[in-house]
């Protein structure tokens, strides 16, 4: 079986790598590299203008890339070739030719992966798991590996001991791969200490301690801290006695001349025995000098390829008043160009969920990387408050049309009245009339139900509002955000001016 394989610049390492692991004797495959960067952007009608010097005799069929643009039959008028859309990923390649083997019927418009039952969820498991083992680390401490380059990533939380709930801690440490047990300046009490790490240690997961006293710096370690934020200019000399025990992030204390200083910090590490440092310049606030400090850590790495580094985000989340996930996404995507393996984050305020935010996009970006691939279209995203494609949809009117243009008043329900609640992932009302009771649930629309199913005489009215309010709590407790009854959950785009 005689076939022919089109891709496009980008992709083609992969799609030859893939056709080189098809030990079937029966394919006879050549591969076709089109002057064009990105396959997923080919149109049908621009492969087939490159193809019009082929015979019909030379190939059985011709398989293009699942993402391109058209319909396949405009390549197959001008072969004279059986023409299909083969996967969206090359790494599906040896599936597809199975299945053509099979006498499987492939289609001209759609990719092949819905058709042959590709599991995009199985696929990209495999792939990020594969990831993990093909990576090159820099080195490995309590369990942890720390990449040279991505991918893969490493995230770091970082807590504040003055505000945290351990229980909080507890249910995200699945997006995290070490905390950061952080003391405030000025901290210098080793009991406190001990109370707060024990904690931390206790939930199994790698620990970092943050801590600008080398007293709980050493002691921290000596407990089993895994990581030292930070190694500067102030402590390098009196924290030797423990260089063996932990990896240290190597970052300047001083503002000014961060490069220089973080280069000197590093040279002088390697010099006094430090086995396993990470490189940090400190990434700057938006406007005071954000671009420098990136640049920075480009030019740290490249006098420094050997040496991990780290990026923390922090000074850019919290110092915008714009959601994090989209911030995020592009500082994952600028780690990664730069060869920045881990990540530091804060969950507080307005950075909460960051930990789950960057490791879906470290995930993307390693995807992307490996594939070779805009970091879009994979199977996985940070698509959380917006869709990919917008759709109003179209419901015909039907009967008389009432538009109503004011708001409309609930009258007053002589049967009591309803307090909508947020408390964590639940939701809940309490009622208060003759009766008074507190209905709490994950399922607001279930709560609802049960509210009416108890207290009959609520009216109309009244049902449709709390129904309302309790959806709004529902999306907020989804979102983590604050949620307020009979305040707006959102800004209107549209309409920032409006109250709803």
């Amino acid at each position: 079986m005689k076939i022919l394989l089109i891709t496009g610049l980008f992709a083609a390492p992969m799609v030859k790598e893939a056709v080189n692991n098809i030990s079937d004797k029966e394919f006879k495959i050549d591969v076709k590299v089109l002057n064009y960067p990105i396959a997923s952007l080919m149109t049908t009608k621009y492969i087939a203008e490159n193809l019009k010097g082929i015979s019909k005799n030379d190939y059985d069929y011709i398989i293009i890339p699942g993402l391109s643009i058209g319909d396949a039959s405009v390549i197959e008028s001008v072969t004279g070739i059986p023409t299909y859309k083969g996967t969206e990923d090359a790494y599906n390649i040896p599936v597809l030719l199975k299945a053509l083997k099979e006498g499987i019927k492939l289609s001209k418009t759609e990719p092949a992966d819905k058709l042959l039952r590709i599991s995009r969820e199985e696929e990209i498991n495999s792939i990020l798991s594969n990831l993990e083992k093909e990576g090159e680390y820099a080195f490995e401490i309590n369990g942890v590996k720390i990449p040279m380059i991505p991918p893969p990533f490493r995230v770091f939380l970082e807590v504040d001991v003055n505000n945290y709930n351990i229980d909080d801690v507890e249910e995200i440490k699945k997006n995290v791969d070490v905390v950061v047990v952080g003391f405030p300046a000025g901290h210098d009490d080793l009991d406190d200490l001990r109370r707060h790490m024990r904690k931390f240690i206790d939930l199994g997961l790698p620990v970092g301690i943050d801590s600008a006293s080398n007293r709980e710096l050493i002691e921290g370690v000596n407990l089993g801290a895994s990581f030292v934020f930070n190694l500067n200019e102030l402590n390098i000399d009196k924290l030797e006695g423990i260089r063996k025990q932990a990896a240290f992030i190597v970052a300047p204390f001083t503002t000014e001349n961060k490069l220089e200083v973080t280069t000197n910090l590093i040279k002088k590490a390697k010099e006094k025995g430090y086995e396993k440092i990470i490189g940090d310049v400190i990434l700057s606030p938006p406007l005071v000098g954000l671009t420098q400090s990136i640049m920075d850590y480009y030019i740290l790495k490249k006098n420094f390829p050997e040496v991990p580094m780290l990026m923390g985000f922090l000074n850019v989340t919290e110092l915008i008043d714009a959601d994090s996930v989209g911030i995020n996404a592009i500082l994952t995507s600028i780690a990664a160009e730069l060869g920045v393996s881990c990540i530091l984050t804060m969950e507080r305020d307005k950075t909460r969920n960051s930990t789950y935010e960057i490791k879906k996009a470290s995930q993307m970006i390693s995807l992307a990387l490996k594939m070779r691939r805009f970091p879009k279209d994979l199977g996985i995203d940070l698509l959380i408050l917006k869709d990919k494609k917008y759709y109003d949809g179209e419901v015909r009117p039907e009967g008389e049309v009432i538009e109503v243009k004011d708001q409309v008043s609930m009258e007053r329900d002589k049967a009591g009245y309803a307090v909508i609640f947020k408390e964590k992932d639940k939701v809940g009302v309490v009622w208060r009339g003759k009766r008074k009771l507190t209905i709490v649930g994950k399922d607001g629309l279930s709560v609802g139900r049960r509210l009416i199913k108890e207290v009959c005489e609520i009216s109309p009215q009244h049902a449709l509002y709390i129904g309302y309010e309790l959806s709004k709590a529902e999306i907020a407790s989804a979102l983590r955000k604050t949620y307020i009854q009979d305040k707006p959950l959102f800004k209107r785009i549209a309409n920032e001016d409006s109250n709803s």
